[in-house]
């Protein structure tokens, strides 16, 4: 943040003059105000020629007089401090954070310890908010969503208790109850792994201005969002455990969930297609009678898929014409059930698994915020610095593991794979 010394130094210097004054007529005190919250205005980044405006600005809306903004914007005072702060990172270069506390810039930029590196939290917050949208396995509305501190293993219970029932008693009562208190219980135990989006490079010159760069945010923002998104859901769906997240298809098979293979639309089209290269309405009703009806009642019940296998779906109609995807504005609907949009599920094709049904609820994907997630700034790159450029790269941390491990009842998901 620049602070306007030459200005400063003339508000203290007169401010320092009248508090020498032995006595104050009411038109001093009126300036010793005025030149305290001036003062307060220029330590916090404001000019004096600012101030001045601002100043003559109160004057002319008690007149009714047209007002003049030094420097006109389309940013809020919340937005454009943000800026600032963006801007003071590539200035400075060391490793800050900047948070939704009110006030002042230097109120809301905390310097750590070392350099190079941005913790900007309401930005991050909006990142996370936009990888919502891109995939249902990062949205706690579809899943059981959990946000940490730190990136240390959790340990989360688990059980399976379908199968137990409640017992009648009579008035004289139970003397020879055989019960079990919940059925195989256990723990899963949930690391984190780092991702990183690739390096958006900016103009110096964009950076520089406060307009440009308060729309450069916003494109950061939806291209590290996009990116993590896209590299998380991946794993998330379909990473095999060794060295990253055991993925949701991969920890159903090792489970050993007996897949619905699929046998193809031609009963539909009255095509050629098989179940190596397509999917039909009777696939489907086989894959959501799968799972127990236990799991098909829950609120976070839903099928997962990516788009492309959604758009095959919706053209699928059964022999009377009616179609098997059912749509509710945006929303879409097999069987009353939702369909979200995961876009590391598999599309179809031979051997691949394109849907999964089931509870929402028994699936958890971590998040961690803490110091390891932040915006790394590249000056010197190649590429960089001999054409004026700026890069910018996001690092976060997510983690996922299915909540249940009882391989002797009906589990919480069904898989459906085409054919090879």
């Amino acid at each position: 943040m620049k602070i306007d010394t030459k200005g400063l130094a003339i508000l203290l210097d007169e401010a320092n003059t009248l508090s020498n004054k032995a006595t104050w007529s009411p038109q001093d005190e009126r300036r010793n105000s005025y030149l305290l919250s001036a003062i307060s205005a220029v330590k916090n980044g404001a000019s004096l020629a600012d101030v001045d405006q601002d100043r003559l600005n109160e004057v002319s809306r008690k007149h009714g007089l047209p007002q003049v903004r030094i420097n006109p914007t389309r940013l809020t005072s919340e937005q454009r401090s943000k800026v600032e702060a963006w801007q003071t990172f590539v200035e400075v270069g060391e490793k800050r954070t900047a948070n939704e506390t009110q006030g002042n810039i230097l109120a809301r930029i905390g310097t750590y310890s070392g350099l190079g590196f941005f913790v900007p939290t309401e930005f991050v917050s909006d990142v996370f908010a936009a990888q919502a949208a891109h995939d249902a396995l990062l949205d706690e509305e579809n899943v059981t969503y959990l946000e940490t501190e730190n990136g240390r293993v959790a340990q989360v219970p688990t059980y399976g208790d379908i199968e137990a029932e409640a017992t009648q008693v009579d008035e004289a009562g139970d003397t020879s109850s055989n019960e079990t208190n919940l059925s195989v219980p256990g723990h899963v135990n949930v690391g984190v792994y780092s991702f990183r989006s690739p390096l958006w490079r900016v103009p110096i010159e964009v950076v520089q201005d406060v307009e440009a760069m308060g729309g450069a945010i916003e494109m950061f923002k939806q291209f590290a969002a996009d990116r993590i998104a896209r590299g998380v859901g991946k794993k998330l769906v379909n990473g095999n455990g060794s060295g990253t997240i055991l993925g949701l298809v991969p920890a159903l098979y090792a489970l050993g969930v007996t897949p619905t293979s699929a046998e193809g639309s031609s009963a539909n089209t009255g095509g050629t297609e098989t179940g190596a290269n397509s999917i039909g309405s009777k696939d489907v009703a086989s894959l959501y009678f799968s799972v127990n009806e236990a799991y098909r009642n829950n609120p976070k019940t839903a099928f997962f898929m990516n788009d492309s296998t959604r758009a095959y779906l919706s053209g699928i109609v059964n022999k009377m014409g009616s179609p098997l995807v059912h749509w509710q504005g945006p929303e879409a609907f097999i069987f009353g059930k939702p369909i979200k949009v995961s876009p590391g599920m598999d599309s179809i094709g031979a051997s691949n698994t394109p849907v999964v049904f089931g509870d929402g609820s028994y699936w958890l994907t971590r998040c961690v915020h803490d110091e390891g997630m932040y915006v790394q700034m590249y000056k010197e790159a190649a590429g960089l610095s001999e054409k004026g450029l700026v890069g910018f790269r996001m690092y976060a941390r997510y983690g996922g593991s299915l909540l249940y491990n009882d391989k002797n009842s009906p589990a919480p998901f069904g898989v459906l794979q085409n054919a090879s």
